[in-house]
């Protein structure tokens, strides 16, 4: 009797395109079925392997450590997620305490919460899933006093070797089945210190393994808002870091994206005395939750924010990369006043001689310059082919000098540039003030991304004002910069803003992105 032909029998191209859209389970099933079968679908198996993520947990490390040392699928992981896990412990307190549930409703446009009162079951659920959550926190807090999390992540680093991608995130955990984003959180300093806490095992992690890392992404992820490291915490890390030869492992360091902040206290000690503080002159203003940066902030503390220790760690960070292609650097405002002194993060690149003679590609995100500085790091950096600077502040200087080198480098191709602030020119400061992008002289000429003039009353780039049209964002290529010369419209500085949902998108998603929360 001649034998059926099975899924063993088709070509391989066939059999790719059959398990394409399988899951992990249904592959695992198949691969049962026979040695031949087992064998024709590894290839889709190992996919599943691609892309591993550990919360620094006991268990998760464990499991990631198995594939580290597993001899087949440890080639197959390309990229490693840590998540700086934060515990939410606040919605359940607050059901337990006035015994009432949270129900949000979306009708349309608008939503509603609702609070029904909680059954006796969901009581016990949330005291359970309460128990749950701090039992897990207490187990954090062991392994980071007993650095069991360190050392068990740079064992695993050092049994795969080499990674194309690695990549530290928030995630929030509230006890549902799906982690939350980190700008959910009211009380946002619980996110600033586990992204210090990770920070510091991630980094001395990959300096103890020697792992070989392509692209190393520190909280700039779309789930990243509002996460970022103090520049403080990485200035305070460095000897550390020197120590461990970190430098074996940054030279292999292509790509690097890494989210700052200005100063903010990591100290919970400190952070509970202050509270407390304030917990006894203004009671009820504090259990109201209107005061979540409490203890928190410097703004009333100036020698803290110009302290020395707040601005070199980032150069001496970057100076470990030599051969570093792509740079995206982003910092976080935590402060209402006093954030220009953090022009000096950017200047110590020039001081501490940071030079990248591969770079290519460069994002500047919410820093605060200096035109001198920012003129010698282009000058130190004639190969970028692709410039972005988003919400940059010259704090001294003017952009046009700047605008001119621009014009003169002879690899750059593309620029972009959004929301880029300085001082009145020739005057003192008085505010801040928005370069205006739209054209001295427009032209019908076409962004290249979509077809859109990039002058025009695009509500993605510009907002109506008293003094015409306020563009905030432009792309540039190597013609439009030889063309226009960076030569803009002038608005006025007294110009008034009219309320238009193009500027309230334009507010609200730019302070998400660069604060203050």
């Amino acid at each position: 009797m001649k034998r059926k032909r099975g899924l063993e029998d088709l070509p391989q191209e066939l059999v790719d395109k059959i398990i394409e859209d399988l899951d992990l389970f249904a592959v695992k099933s198949l691969r049962l079925a026979c040695k031949k079968v087992c064998d024709r679908t590894y290839a889709r198996f190992r996919c599943f392997f691609e892309s591993q993520r550990t919360d620094l947990t006991s268990k998760s490390l464990k499991r990631l450590s198995l594939i580290a040392n597993h001899p087949k699928l440890a080639t197959a992981v390309r990229c490693v997620v840590v998540l700086a896990l934060v515990y939410d412990l606040s919605e359940l307190d607050r059901t337990l305490r006035i015994k009432r549930r949270r129900v949000y409703q979306r009708q349309g446009l608008f939503s509603l919460t609702l609070e029904p009162q909680a059954s006796p079951e969901e009581l016990q659920e949330a005291q359970q899933t309460r128990e749950r959550l701090y039992a897990q926190m207490q187990e954090r807090d062991s392994m980071i006093r007993n650095e069991t999390d360190l050392q068990l992540l740079a064992d695993t680093f050092r049994s795969f070797g080499k990674l194309n991608t690695l990549a530290v995130e928030p995630a929030v955990s509230r006890g549902r089945a799906n982690h939350e984003l980190a700008s959910s959180v009211h009380e946002w300093y619980t996110i600033w210190i586990r992204a210090a806490q990770v920070y510091r095992t991630v980094m001395l992690s990959v300096a103890r393994s020697g792992v070989a890392i392509s692209n190393l992404h520190i909280y700039t992820s779309r789930a990243s808002q509002r996460c970022s490291v103090p520049t403080w915490d990485i200035n305070k890390h460095i000897p550390a870091l020197l120590s461990a030869k970190f430098g074996r492992s940054a030279e292999h360091i292509k790509t690097i994206s890494l989210s700052i902040s200005t100063k903010v206290e990591t100290d919970c000690q400190k952070i509970a005395e202050a509270r407390a503080k304030l917990c006894e002159t203004n009671r009820a203003y504090y259990q109201a939750g209107l005061a979540p940066s409490a203890g928190l902030r410097f703004d009333n503390n100036p020698a803290a924010v110009v302290a020395e220790g707040n601005f070199p760690g980032v150069a001496r960070l970057l100076k470990q990369m030599p051969n570093l292609q792509r740079l995206d650097l982003h910092l976080y405002r935590t402060l209402w006043k006093g954030a220009d002194s953090y022009a000096k993060v950017f200047s110590c690149l020039v001081e501490e001689e940071v030079v990248l003679p591969s770079l290519r590609q460069c994002k500047l995100r919410g820093l605060y310059c200096d035109e001198t500085s920012l003129l010698a790091f282009l000058r130190a950096h004639p190969n970028i082919a692709t410039l972005e600077l988003r919400s940059v502040k010259l704090v001294s200087g003017a952009w046009r000098p700047i605008f001119a080198r621009l014009c003169a480098m002879p690899l750059l191709q593309r620029v972009t540039l959004q929301n880029i602030r300085a001082p009145p020119e020739g005057g003192v400061v008085l505010r801040e003030r928005m370069v205006n992008l739209g054209p001295k002289h427009p032209t019908a000429a076409l962004h290249e991304d979509d077809g859109i003039p990039s002058w025009s009353a695009d509500n993605r780039r510009s907002y109506p004002c008293g003094g015409g049209l306020m563009v905030h964002t432009r792309t540039f290529s190597r013609e439009e910069m030889q063309r226009e010369r960076f030569e803009f419209a002038e608005v006025p500085d007294d110009a008034l803003v009219m309320a238009s949902p193009a500027h309230h998108r334009f507010f609200t998603s730019n302070q998400a992105e660069y604060g203050p929360p």
